[in-house]
Protein backbone atom coordinates (compact mmCIF):
# COMPACT_ATOMS: atom_id res chain seq x y z
CA UNK A 1 0.00 0.00 0.00
CA UNK A 2 1.47 3.07 -0.85
CA UNK A 3 1.17 5.96 2.20
CA UNK A 4 -0.31 9.29 1.64
CA UNK A 5 3.31 11.14 1.01
CA UNK A 6 3.73 15.17 2.62
CA UNK A 7 1.30 17.29 0.33
CA UNK A 8 3.00 21.00 0.46
CA UNK A 9 2.26 23.47 -2.11
CA UNK A 10 -0.38 23.93 -5.22
CA UNK A 11 -2.53 20.91 -5.69
CA UNK A 12 -4.00 20.92 -9.13
CA UNK A 13 -7.67 19.36 -9.37
CA UNK A 14 -7.31 17.48 -12.80
CA UNK A 15 -9.78 18.71 -14.98
CA UNK A 16 -11.70 15.65 -17.25
CA UNK A 17 -11.05 16.50 -20.86
CA UNK A 18 -13.75 15.06 -23.06
CA UNK A 19 -14.53 14.03 -26.74
CA UNK A 20 -17.57 15.12 -28.95
CA UNK A 21 -19.43 12.24 -27.89
CA UNK A 22 -18.49 13.20 -23.81
CA UNK A 23 -16.09 9.79 -23.72
CA UNK A 24 -12.96 10.42 -22.11
CA UNK A 25 -10.17 12.33 -24.74
CA UNK A 26 -7.43 9.87 -23.43
CA UNK A 27 -4.79 11.94 -25.07
CA UNK A 28 -5.81 15.37 -23.91
CA UNK A 29 -6.26 13.72 -20.52
CA UNK A 30 -2.35 12.61 -20.73
CA UNK A 31 -1.28 15.86 -21.96
CA UNK A 32 -3.10 17.72 -18.85
CA UNK A 33 -1.14 15.36 -16.64
CA UNK A 34 1.64 15.70 -17.96
CA UNK A 35 1.71 19.71 -17.74
CA UNK A 36 0.47 19.92 -14.45
CA UNK A 37 3.53 17.11 -13.43
CA UNK A 38 5.93 19.29 -15.00
CA UNK A 39 5.20 22.16 -13.02
CA UNK A 40 6.31 22.65 -9.36
CA UNK A 41 3.37 21.57 -7.22
CA UNK A 42 2.37 19.71 -4.80
CA UNK A 43 0.35 16.28 -5.60
CA UNK A 44 -3.08 16.09 -7.67
CA UNK A 45 -6.88 15.49 -6.74
CA UNK A 46 -8.36 13.76 -9.63
CA UNK A 47 -11.87 13.10 -9.86
CA UNK A 48 -13.01 16.18 -7.59
CA UNK A 49 -15.72 18.38 -8.11
CA UNK A 50 -14.10 20.49 -10.44
CA UNK A 51 -13.23 17.11 -12.38
CA UNK A 52 -16.93 16.90 -13.26
CA UNK A 53 -17.02 13.26 -11.22
CA UNK A 54 -20.66 13.82 -10.14
CA UNK A 55 -21.60 13.89 -14.17
CA UNK A 56 -19.09 10.67 -15.13
CA UNK A 57 -20.36 6.56 -14.77
CA UNK A 58 -18.26 3.96 -13.20
CA UNK A 59 -16.44 3.34 -15.78
CA UNK A 60 -15.83 6.91 -17.09
CA UNK A 61 -14.15 7.04 -13.71
CA UNK A 62 -12.01 4.02 -13.95
CA UNK A 63 -10.61 5.01 -17.14
CA UNK A 64 -10.06 8.74 -15.92
CA UNK A 65 -8.21 6.49 -12.76
CA UNK A 66 -6.10 4.48 -14.87
CA UNK A 67 -4.73 7.37 -17.59
CA UNK A 68 -4.09 9.54 -14.90
CA UNK A 69 -1.96 6.80 -12.56
CA UNK A 70 -0.38 5.47 -15.31
CA UNK A 71 1.02 8.90 -16.55
CA UNK A 72 2.02 10.25 -13.28
CA UNK A 73 3.45 6.53 -12.53
CA UNK A 74 4.57 7.64 -8.62
CA UNK A 75 5.80 11.12 -10.11
CA UNK A 76 3.35 12.93 -7.67
CA UNK A 77 1.11 12.44 -4.49
CA UNK A 78 -1.88 11.65 -6.29
CA UNK A 79 -5.39 11.44 -4.24
CA UNK A 80 -8.17 9.54 -6.05
CA UNK A 81 -11.81 10.19 -6.06
CA UNK A 82 -14.50 7.92 -5.21
CA UNK A 83 -17.52 10.10 -3.89
CA UNK A 84 -20.66 8.29 -5.44
CA UNK A 85 -24.31 8.10 -4.83
CA UNK A 86 -24.16 4.83 -3.95
CA UNK A 87 -21.83 3.40 -1.09
CA UNK A 88 -21.52 0.09 -2.70
CA UNK A 89 -20.37 2.24 -5.91
CA UNK A 90 -17.39 3.61 -3.67
CA UNK A 91 -16.19 0.69 -2.34
CA UNK A 92 -16.05 -1.05 -5.61
CA UNK A 93 -14.55 1.55 -7.49
CA UNK A 94 -11.93 1.35 -4.27
CA UNK A 95 -11.55 -2.45 -4.65
CA UNK A 96 -11.01 -1.71 -8.75
CA UNK A 97 -8.35 0.99 -7.78
CA UNK A 98 -6.42 -1.02 -5.36
CA UNK A 99 -3.42 -2.03 -7.34
CA UNK A 100 -2.88 1.46 -9.13
CA UNK A 101 -0.28 3.96 -7.92
CA UNK A 102 -2.68 6.19 -5.89
CA UNK A 103 -1.46 7.63 -2.33
CA UNK A 104 -4.96 7.45 -0.99
CA UNK A 105 -9.14 8.14 -1.83
CA UNK A 106 -11.23 10.91 -1.00
CA UNK A 107 -14.68 10.93 -0.55
CA UNK A 108 -17.24 13.65 -1.20
CA UNK A 109 -20.20 12.74 0.53
CA UNK A 110 -23.27 13.89 -2.05
CA UNK A 111 -25.94 13.92 0.11
CA UNK A 112 -26.44 17.21 1.49
CA UNK A 113 -28.87 16.24 4.52
CA UNK A 114 -26.93 13.61 6.19
CA UNK A 115 -26.32 14.31 9.96
CA UNK A 116 -23.21 14.60 11.71
CA UNK A 117 -23.53 11.53 12.98
CA UNK A 118 -24.12 9.76 9.97
CA UNK A 119 -21.29 11.70 8.03
CA UNK A 120 -19.12 9.57 11.06
CA UNK A 121 -20.69 6.36 10.19
CA UNK A 122 -19.98 6.68 6.48
CA UNK A 123 -16.30 8.08 6.61
CA UNK A 124 -15.60 4.89 9.33
CA UNK A 125 -16.91 2.39 6.50
CA UNK A 126 -15.07 3.60 4.12
CA UNK A 127 -11.86 4.34 5.79
CA UNK A 128 -12.18 0.48 7.58
CA UNK A 129 -12.61 -0.98 3.92
CA UNK A 130 -10.38 0.94 1.94
CA UNK A 131 -7.07 -0.57 1.55
CA UNK A 132 -5.36 3.06 1.07
CA UNK A 133 -5.83 6.05 3.25
CA UNK A 134 -8.61 7.68 3.18
CA UNK A 135 -9.30 12.07 2.89
CA UNK A 136 -12.13 13.28 3.94
CA UNK A 137 -13.68 16.08 1.64
CA UNK A 138 -16.21 18.69 2.91
CA UNK A 139 -17.91 21.76 0.81
CA UNK A 140 -20.99 23.27 1.84
CA UNK A 141 -21.79 23.68 -2.11
CA UNK A 142 -22.34 19.65 -2.28
CA UNK A 143 -22.90 18.21 0.79
CA UNK A 144 -23.41 18.98 4.97
CA UNK A 145 -20.12 20.71 6.14
CA UNK A 146 -18.43 18.55 8.30
CA UNK A 147 -17.99 20.14 11.89
CA UNK A 148 -15.32 21.15 13.98
CA UNK A 149 -16.30 18.09 16.70
CA UNK A 150 -17.10 15.59 13.82
CA UNK A 151 -13.60 16.41 12.58
CA UNK A 152 -11.86 15.54 15.94
CA UNK A 153 -13.07 12.40 16.07
CA UNK A 154 -12.46 10.68 12.54
CA UNK A 155 -9.20 12.29 12.55
CA UNK A 156 -8.43 9.42 15.39
CA UNK A 157 -9.28 6.54 12.80
CA UNK A 158 -6.32 5.22 11.48
CA UNK A 159 -7.00 4.79 8.27
CA UNK A 160 -7.98 8.58 7.99
CA UNK A 161 -5.04 10.47 6.79
CA UNK A 162 -6.63 14.04 5.91
CA UNK A 163 -9.18 16.65 4.75
CA UNK A 164 -9.67 18.69 1.81
CA UNK A 165 -11.83 21.75 3.82
CA UNK A 166 -13.18 24.23 1.52
CA UNK A 167 -14.85 26.86 3.23
CA UNK A 168 -15.30 30.99 2.55
CA UNK A 169 -15.29 30.98 6.39
CA UNK A 170 -12.03 32.08 7.13
CA UNK A 171 -12.55 31.24 10.96
CA UNK A 172 -13.46 27.72 10.52
CA UNK A 173 -10.73 27.16 8.18
CA UNK A 174 -8.26 28.50 10.65
CA UNK A 175 -9.39 25.97 12.80
CA UNK A 176 -9.37 22.98 10.77
CA UNK A 177 -5.96 24.32 9.36
CA UNK A 178 -4.85 23.93 13.09
CA UNK A 179 -5.69 20.72 13.26
CA UNK A 180 -2.87 18.98 10.85
CA UNK A 181 0.00 17.14 11.90
CA UNK A 182 2.41 14.41 10.19
CA UNK A 183 -0.18 11.99 10.63
CA UNK A 184 -3.31 14.06 9.58
CA UNK A 185 -2.87 16.88 6.55
CA UNK A 186 -5.02 19.72 5.92
CA UNK A 187 -5.86 20.91 2.39
CA UNK A 188 -7.68 24.25 1.67
CA UNK A 189 -9.42 25.34 -1.63
CA UNK A 190 -11.04 28.25 -3.18
CA UNK A 191 -8.72 30.22 -5.44
CA UNK A 192 -9.11 33.57 -4.01
CA UNK A 193 -8.50 33.22 -0.40
CA UNK A 194 -4.85 30.81 -1.75
CA UNK A 195 -2.75 33.53 0.67
CA UNK A 196 -5.10 33.81 3.52
CA UNK A 197 -4.88 29.83 3.45
CA UNK A 198 -1.33 29.82 3.86
CA UNK A 199 -1.03 32.69 6.05
CA UNK A 200 -3.57 30.31 8.21
CA UNK A 201 -1.05 27.58 8.44
CA UNK A 202 -2.27 25.63 5.18
CA UNK A 203 0.50 24.04 3.69
CA UNK A 204 -1.20 22.80 0.90
CA UNK A 205 -4.24 24.52 -1.40
CA UNK A 206 -6.54 22.81 -4.45
CA UNK A 207 -7.72 24.36 -7.26
CA UNK A 208 -9.48 23.62 -10.03
CA UNK A 209 -7.56 26.47 -11.95
CA UNK A 210 -4.39 24.72 -11.23
CA UNK A 211 -5.37 22.70 -14.14
CA UNK A 212 -5.31 25.30 -16.71
CA UNK A 213 -3.42 28.45 -15.03
CA UNK A 214 -1.29 27.01 -12.24
CA UNK A 215 1.84 29.85 -12.88
CA UNK A 216 -0.06 32.46 -10.50
CA UNK A 217 -1.45 30.25 -7.58
CA UNK A 218 2.03 28.73 -7.64
CA UNK A 219 3.81 31.93 -7.37
CA UNK A 220 2.15 33.50 -4.95
CA UNK A 221 2.81 29.93 -2.87
CA UNK A 222 6.61 30.71 -3.92
CA UNK A 223 6.34 34.21 -2.56
CA UNK A 224 5.06 33.38 0.83
CA UNK A 225 7.47 30.81 1.77
CA UNK A 226 10.39 33.69 0.48
CA UNK A 227 8.56 35.82 3.00
CA UNK A 228 8.11 38.31 0.33
CA UNK A 229 3.98 39.17 1.81
CA UNK A 230 4.15 42.36 0.02
CA UNK A 231 4.58 40.38 -3.38
CA UNK A 232 2.25 37.75 -2.63
CA UNK A 233 -0.39 40.10 -1.72
CA UNK A 234 -0.32 41.46 -4.57
CA UNK A 235 0.21 38.88 -6.95
CA UNK A 236 -3.16 37.13 -5.09
CA UNK A 237 -4.99 40.40 -6.00
CA UNK A 238 -3.91 40.15 -9.56
CA UNK A 239 -5.42 36.63 -9.65
CA UNK A 240 -8.67 37.89 -7.88
CA UNK A 241 -9.11 40.36 -10.73
CA UNK A 242 -8.92 37.51 -13.30
CA UNK A 243 -11.41 35.25 -11.20
CA UNK A 244 -13.77 37.81 -11.44
CA UNK A 245 -13.71 37.60 -14.85
CA UNK A 246 -14.82 33.87 -14.35
CA UNK A 247 -17.29 34.92 -11.97
CA UNK A 248 -19.70 36.81 -14.76
CA UNK A 249 -19.04 33.61 -17.35
CA UNK A 250 -20.44 30.20 -17.12
CA UNK A 251 -19.96 30.22 -13.26
CA UNK A 252 -23.37 31.97 -12.94
CA UNK A 253 -24.78 28.62 -15.19
CA UNK A 254 -23.15 25.93 -13.91
CA UNK A 255 -21.68 26.81 -10.61
CA UNK A 256 -18.52 25.07 -11.26
CA UNK A 257 -15.85 27.23 -13.56
CA UNK A 258 -14.74 23.75 -16.00
CA UNK A 259 -15.83 25.40 -18.94
CA UNK A 260 -13.93 28.73 -19.19
CA UNK A 261 -10.90 27.11 -17.28
CA UNK A 262 -10.90 24.39 -20.57
CA UNK A 263 -11.17 27.17 -22.58
CA UNK A 264 -7.62 28.51 -21.09
CA UNK A 265 -6.49 25.13 -21.16
CA UNK A 266 -7.64 25.37 -24.91
CA UNK A 267 -5.56 27.84 -25.55
CA UNK A 268 -2.65 25.88 -24.38
CA UNK A 269 -3.12 23.18 -26.38
CA UNK A 270 -4.24 20.83 -23.93
CA UNK A 271 -7.91 19.72 -24.34
CA UNK A 272 -10.75 21.02 -26.21
CA UNK A 273 -13.01 23.25 -24.07
CA UNK A 274 -15.97 20.46 -23.55
CA UNK A 275 -18.35 19.95 -20.98
CA UNK A 276 -20.26 16.92 -19.35
CA UNK A 277 -24.03 17.17 -20.33
CA UNK A 278 -25.42 19.50 -17.44
CA UNK A 279 -22.68 22.51 -18.21
CA UNK A 280 -22.59 24.88 -21.38
CA UNK A 281 -19.76 25.77 -22.93
CA UNK A 282 -18.53 29.75 -22.67
CA UNK A 283 -20.30 32.45 -25.58
CA UNK A 284 -17.85 34.30 -27.54
CA UNK A 285 -18.23 37.44 -25.83
CA UNK A 286 -17.17 35.68 -22.54
CA UNK A 287 -14.10 34.17 -24.28
CA UNK A 288 -12.93 37.26 -25.61
CA UNK A 289 -13.07 38.75 -21.71
CA UNK A 290 -11.23 35.78 -20.74
CA UNK A 291 -8.51 36.19 -23.34
CA UNK A 292 -7.63 39.97 -22.52
CA UNK A 293 -7.87 38.76 -18.77
CA UNK A 294 -4.90 36.24 -19.31
CA UNK A 295 -3.23 39.05 -21.40
CA UNK A 296 -3.52 41.30 -18.03
CA UNK A 297 -2.64 38.26 -15.79
CA UNK A 298 0.79 37.59 -17.95
CA UNK A 299 0.16 35.13 -20.54
CA UNK A 300 0.59 36.13 -23.93
CA UNK A 301 -0.18 34.44 -26.84
CA UNK A 302 2.54 33.27 -29.44
CA UNK A 303 2.42 29.73 -30.99
CA UNK A 304 2.29 28.74 -27.40
CA UNK A 305 0.62 30.31 -24.39
CA UNK A 306 3.76 30.92 -21.86
CA UNK A 307 3.71 32.91 -18.62
CA UNK A 308 5.81 35.49 -18.37
CA UNK A 309 5.43 36.26 -14.32
CA UNK A 310 4.86 39.86 -14.59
Amino acid sequence: MIETRAINGVVPVVLTPFTEDESIDVPALERVVEFVVSKPIGGMWVLGTGSEDMNLTFDKRLEVARVVSRVNAGRKPLILGAGFYALEESLSFMEQTADMEVDGYHVMPYHPLLSQDRLKWLYETLADAASKPLWMYTSGNWSAQLNINLLVELKKHPNIAGIKYSNVNAVLAGKVCAMAEPEFQVVTAVASQHLASLVMGSKAHTSSLGSALPEPMIQIYDLFQAGDMSGALKAQRKLNKFLSIFASCTKKDNFIQAADEKYVMSLRGLCEPRVSSYYRESTGEEREAIRAGLRELGLVEGEVWEWTEV
